[in-house]
């Protein structure tokens, strides 16, 4: 993007093709592994398993369906949920994590989109050999 313009900025966010908002859904990892030490985000895919940090699943009460965090008047914790993603959309760069839903109003159970900016990728989904060895790659900064 070569504007400095904020509205030409999120015009081009919104009218970006789908392989490039893809790629923009980052989230930030959290490991032990030395290997991955230089990697600081990654792109989010089904099957990684997060940690939801903010909003009303962030919350230790969280598990509780009728204690749901701030929006119902309780204080907001500092461990939140860990699970699997189950799906991305990537029209609207959100996620859906298992086990992260609300009730609507006729009293159904609907996932809840979370933005990737509130998790915290704490395992990486080890199914795909080359997206292992694409940011084993990009941790030892493309020396391979």
């Amino acid at each position: 993007m070569s504007s400095k313009q904020p509205g030409k900025q999120r015009k081009a966010q919104f009218n970006a093709p789908i392989h490039v908002k893809r790629k923009r859904i980052r989230a930030r990892l959290r490991t032990d592994d030395p290997e991955l030490a230089g990697v600081r985000t990654i792109t989010v895919r089904v099957g990684d398993e997060v940690e939801v940090l903010r909003g009303d699943f962030g919350s230790p009460n969280s598990a509780k369906p009728d204690t749901r965090g701030k929006r119902l008047g309780q204080a907001r914790g500092k461990a939140g949920i860990r699970a699997r993603i189950v799906s991305v959309n990537t029209n609207s760069g959100t996620v859906f994590v298992d086990g992260v839903s609300i009730t609507t109003a006729d009293g159904k159970e609907e996932p809840l989109p979370i933005h990737a900016s509130n998790i915290v990728v704490v395992s990486i989904d080890d199914t795909d050999p080359l997206r292992i060895s694409r940011i084993l790659e990009k941790a030892a900064g493309g020396k391979k």
